[in-house]
């Protein structure tokens, strides 16, 4: 007679279909009061065996609530991530969207969530880099991932908690424009994006940051702008008269502003619009504007490098730096600021000046 499995532990079977023995084992146990059945996907007792002791422990420790945490799939956590973010005011759920959309389309939506291990996601880093995915894409992706596993197990919605590393970060992009470049690129720009290519510029904001700037933010009389929430969530002072490019950008838009409002009797709310209208697409009409100026494949992006290295180059401290373009640490502002031959240039000639 086999011996009997001490109570709470659980059992094995193997499910009859037409009166035979099916060959994969299934698991027996109970949480949260109620019986829980599950396939162990494995032939091999002992493999089943091993499945089940790790279920009834996670029942103990109380990772397992119910039977519905084991039912939690992709699609559920990107909606986990995506509540987390709204209700935490977090300002990237753009990227969360983005993320959770390759992930389904590796995984599959229904995919369940507690058979994501070191080896799922070898293989998810594997196809993303086999179409070209950047390593820093394919983190932020497992970054989604990861908090929306850890979110589950909090919520007793997710029973396991793998330990997946991430790519190693690949060498930053170091796409500059030098101010004929950018000046040659901003010539070939409609009248309503220059100002707003132009303010990326010399600050290094992101685009989406500069779409977002609004009069109400913006105090003309002291010539300062002053934002109270950004990307990485630090409010941020710029006294943009100091810098005459930014108070000719600023004081032309409100010319042009007050124009269009005494006109058309609308009040506009963004510093930076088309004939009123908010920007919303700016990439096609950047590329457009490379590819006449003969500097095809430089992105939007390259103005923030370009603003980092500016200000290396002008001498001005790192935090204030950090401070003017959004950068939240010294690492992710040194990916940007990166020391290009010219720089190096500019400084070794000052060794000139020693005598020996």
């Amino acid at each position: 007679m086999p011996k009997r499995r001490p109570r709470g532990t659980g059992h094995l079977y193997r499910p009859k279909t037409g009166g035979r023995e099916q060959a994969v084992w299934w698991l027996a146990y109970h949480a949260g009061g109620k019986l829980v059945r599950e396939s162990a996907h494995t032939t091999v007792k002992t493999d089943a065996e091993k499945l089940l002791r790790a279920r009834t422990a996670a029942v103990d420790k109380g990772e397992i609530a119910d039977a519905a945490s084991l039912r939690t799939t992709i699609a559920d956590l990107a909606a986990l991530v995506k509540t987390d973010y709204k209700n935490n005011d977090r300002r990237s759920g753009r990227e969360v969207a983005r993320s959770f959309v390759r992930l389904s389309e590796h995984f599959g939506a229904s995919f369940l969530a507690r058979k994501i291990d070191d080896a799922a996601v070898e293989r998810y880093k594997a196809a993303r880099l086999a179409v070209g995915a950047r390593n820093g894409t394919i983190n932020l992706e497992l970054a989604q991932l990861r908090r929306g596993l850890r979110l589950a197990v909090r919520q007793k919605k997710g029973t396991t908690l793998p330990t997946f590393s991430l790519l190693r970060p690949g060498r930053p992009r170091a796409g500059f424009l030098e101010p004929g470049q950018f000046a040659a690129i901003l010539a070939r720009l409609s009248v309503d994006l220059q100002p707003l290519a132009t303010f990326m510029y010399w600050t290094g904001w992101r685009d989406g940051e500069v779409k977002g700037l609004e009069w109400r933010m913006v105090d003309r009389r002291a010539g300062v702008i002053r934002i109270e929430g950004s990307k990485n969530d630090e409010p941020r002072t710029i006294p943009y008269a100091a810098l005459p490019a930014l108070r000719d950008v600023i004081d032309s838009q409100w010319e042009r502003t007050k124009a269009i409002e005494r006109k058309t009797g609308q009040i506009i709310a963004p510093v930076f619009h088309r004939n009123g209208r908010p920007i919303r697409a700016f990439l096609g009409a950047w590329h457009s504007a490379c590819a006449k100026a003969g500097l095809s494949g430089r992105i939007p992006h390259d103005c923030r490098r370009s603003a980092a290295r500016n200000m290396t180059r002008a001498g001005i401290p790192q935090s204030v730096a950090m401070a003017i373009g959004g950068w939240k640490t010294a690492s992710v502002f040194k990916r940007y600021a990166i020391v290009d031959e010219k720089l190096i240039a500019e400084n070794l000639t000052k060794l000139d000046a020693l005598k020996f």
